[in-house]
């Protein structure tokens, strides 16, 4: 007792704990104190119906105990009264086979006597048990004098068993009995199926209905056992005589099926698993207008509202009815599994005409089970168990619908002319694409499901993925004067969508919980733009080199015109121009980006069109080269790093140095150096720059040999260790000559 004691304070605390998890919530004692007493009530009635009832079993104790006193006293009077005629007898010894004789019948007659009366007397009990069905608190004692009843039954049957005519007769007799029966369960399941509305205003009504469940599931415990033991001895005596049955094919047949039926007669009523069932009907008959009628509605609310007002009761099932049976049926958490099911069902429902549900109406239902499984974990439910309705999959019809209308809105109008803002030039697409993205994900965060959220997520990144391809179809346009603005739009649109986007997924990710979390990356998506603003800077630069008048400048490199350097004078006052028109429309970091990719074409230029060269290198190109050389650095560092110009242009200054190296070892160390800046610099180029030359074969064949073999122990693993941003993009090295093969004859 004392341990039982310690266990209920313990349960006690932790109760306390779980309920007040927080100082300030010290202010809520008064009410959950009330609440408290509210629920005490199911407990109270249960406990006062069992102390009733252990009451009445000690006023039959004390009954039985006069009744005892009773029958000793007449004990006493009866030894007395043997003694007298046992005085009597001893001259009756002559006559004792008569005697014995009639002593034998007086008994039979005696027990024959009692059976009729027991007989007699069972339409008067059967009487009895049906008028107290009237009265709910005599539920107990019904079922009680039902089961006596049943048990004379058992035993009249049992021995009028030889006679056919005589169990026939007994039959009929019973059949007031199983009337009674009949009017018992229906009472006592119509409790059982009330179960809600008893549990509020009479659970001892609703104790006891379970009581009686418990009861009769004992007693078809027991009649089970019995049939065990029967079954086992049954068993022993076929096996003992099996050869006897073995001749008797038909017989042994006939014999099982026999066994089977017998044996189907004593597996009890089964009243736990009607209870059970009884509890599903109930449900099903709650559900039943919100599943064939309200669903079905144009109209959502009404549905809706019946389907809160169905969830709610769950927290009275949790405070009124679970108290009421015993913990091992934990009918809270079957309660939770049958309307989860039922709620998943119209879900199911609702999902089949998701084409007809507006999105307005989509997010009430979805924000309806969010509530649903707050409700459920606010009632102490797992939170995996809580999520079972979102998790399902009832809801993906209508998530579905509303990502795909969703994706529809957000298609960005790439026909908007361009506009200016702070004087750079921007397309209102990617602000309104945004703008739009960010009310989605802001509805969808305040009035839906955690799944719906990352649903959301996936298609806000499937946008933006479309979004990007989009911007880049219109790069691949053909170059034009619009086309030069419509780049530089593209530019600063998607810079502007990448910060944007990083602070559009910075707060849904923080919205989302961990798990979904992992499975969605922002990040990717967000580099794009900046991937895609990298472009538009290239095609940018694309733009300005297929300009026809930049066209006639470079087809003069290394030519007689190109040596008075008014080619590369009248180039680098082009590239002002263009300068000048993109400084002012685009951002700066975009426009440093810009001039460093200009100044990384003008280098692939000028080394494709020296290495495509066919005339001989003499001093005057030399020279022109190295004037280039100072005209292009000082043109660029007004507009970029000069750190980073010098090391773009270092490759002219060693190409340079290459085709007019004097030894072998010059040629040698040169290489050696290109190849620290360049690893992926072939040999070929060493190997043009010397056809160009006038060396002798002899020497030029052992600088191509020695370069190549100063490249080959260069490479990691077969490979160049990095590329450079010249020698890869070089159209002369793309289709590789047997330069080689003319050197070695």
């Amino acid at each position: 007792m004392e341990d039982l004691s310690i266990e209920a304070k313990e349960a006690a605390v932790r109760e306390v704990a779980k309920l007040l998890p927080l100082p300030e919530l010290l202010s809520s004692i008064a009410s959950i104190k009330a609440d408290y007493l509210e629920r005490q009530q199911p407990n109270d009635a249960q406990l006062s119906t069992m102390v009733s009832e252990q009451v009445e079993q000690a006023h039959a104790g004390i009954n039985a105990l006069a009744l005892s006193q009773e029958t000793i006293d007449k004990l006493r009077q009866n030894l007395i009264d043997i003694d007298k005629l046992c005085q009597e007898c001893q001259t009756q010894i002559r006559n004792h086979d008569k005697i014995k004789l009639l002593n034998n019948a007086r008994n039979n007659l005696n027990t024959t006597l009692k059976d009729m009366e027991s007989m007699m007397s069972i339409s008067i009990e059967a009487a009895a048990a049906r008028d107290s069905l009237s009265n709910d608190e005599e539920l107990i004692h019904t079922y009680e004098r039902l089961t006596a009843l049943d048990g004379k039954r058992r035993f009249a049957l049992a021995a009028a068993a030889s006679h056919k005519e005589e169990v026939g007769r007994l039959r009929v007799y019973f059949e007031d009995v199983d009337r009674t029966w009949e009017t018992f369960e229906k009472t006592l399941w119509g409790h059982i199926a009330n179960f809600f509305r008893l549990s509020k205003e009479s659970p001892q009504t609703l104790v006891r209905a379970l009581r009686v469940v418990e009861m009769e599931d004992i007693l078809d415990q027991q009649l089970a056992e019995e049939a065990a033991e029967a079954e086992g001895a049954g068993a022993m005596a076929t096996i003992t005589n099996q050869h006897r049955t073995e001749k008797k094919g038909a017989g042994a047949t006939t014999t099982i099926r026999n066994s089977t039926r017998d044996k189907s007669k004593v597996q009890g009523k089964g009243y736990k698993d009607k209870c059970y069932e009884s509890i599903r009907m109930a449900v099903e008959n709650r559900f039943n207008k919100l599943l064939t009628e309200l669903v079905f509605l144009e109209d959502l609310m009404e549905a809706l509202e019946e389907a809160k007002a169905i969830g709610e009761e769950l927290g009275d099932i949790y405070d009124y009815v679970a108290p009421c049976f015993p913990p091992r049926y934990e009918i809270f958490q079957l309660m939770v599994n049958l309307y989860t099911e039922r709620f998943i069902q119209m879900l199911r429902l609702l999902s089949d005409r998701a084409d007809y549900i507006q999105n307005i109406d989509i997010l009430k239902v979805t924000g309806w089970v969010v509530q649903y499984q707050e409700s459920l974990m606010g009632l102490g439910v797992e939170e995996a168990l809580a999520q079972v309705c979102s998790e399902s999959g009832a809801l993906d019809p209508l998530m579905n619908m509303y990502v795909e209308r969703m994706q529809a809105s957000t298609k960005a109008d790439k026909t908007q002319p361009p506009k200016s803002k702070d004087g750079k030039r921007y397309t209102p697409a990617a602000v309104d694409l945004f703008r739009i993205l960010t009310e989605q994900v802001q509805i969808v965060r305040d009035n839906s499901t955690d799944v719906m959220l990352y649903r959301i997520a996936l298609a806000v990144i499937q946008v933006m993925l479309d979004f990007q391809a989009a911007e880049r179809q219109t790069l691949e346009e053909p170059a034009s004067d619009f086309f030069f603005g419509i780049s530089l739009c593209n530019i600063n649109n998607n810079l502007h969508c990448y910060e944007l986007s990083s602070d559009l997924s910075s707060s849904t990710l923080e919205a989302l919980p961990r798990h979904y979390a992992e499975q969605v990356n922002f990040e990717d998506t967000c580099n794009g733009f900046l991937d895609v603003a990298k472009e538009a800077v290239l095609e940018t630069v694309k733009v300005i080199f297929e300009d026809p008048g930049v066209q006639d400048l470079l087809v003069k490199f290394y030519q007689t015109d190109w040596l008075d350097g008014m080619v590369t004078d009248n180039l680098v006052e082009t590239f002002a121009d263009y300068f000048g028109d993109v400084k002012l429309y685009i951002e700066e970091r975009s426009y440093r980006r810009f001039v460093e990719a200009c100044l990384e074409e003008t280098i692939v230029v000028y080394v494709d069109h020296l290495l495509s060269e066919k005339s001989r290198i003499k001093e005057d190109i030399i020279e022109r080269m190295r004037l280039d050389e100072e005209v292009l650095m000082d043109f660029f560092k007004e507009h970029t790093n000069v750190t980073k110009v010098e090391s773009r242009t270092r490759i002219l200054a060693d190409l340079r140095e290459l085709a007019s190296a004097e030894s072998l070892d010059s040629f040698t160390l040169i290489y050696t150096n290109i190849l620290e800046h360049h690893p992926d610099c072939p040999p070929e180029v060493v190997e043009k720059l010397v056809i160009m030359r006038e060396d002798p074969k002899k020497e030029a064949k052992e600088v191509v040999q020695e370069c190549k073999e100063i490249y080959e122990n260069s490479l990691v693993d077969g490979a160049p260790s990095k590329s450079g941003f010249v020698f890869g993009k070089l159209k002369c090295l793309q289709e590789r000559k047997g330069i080689w093969s003319k050197l070695v004859q």
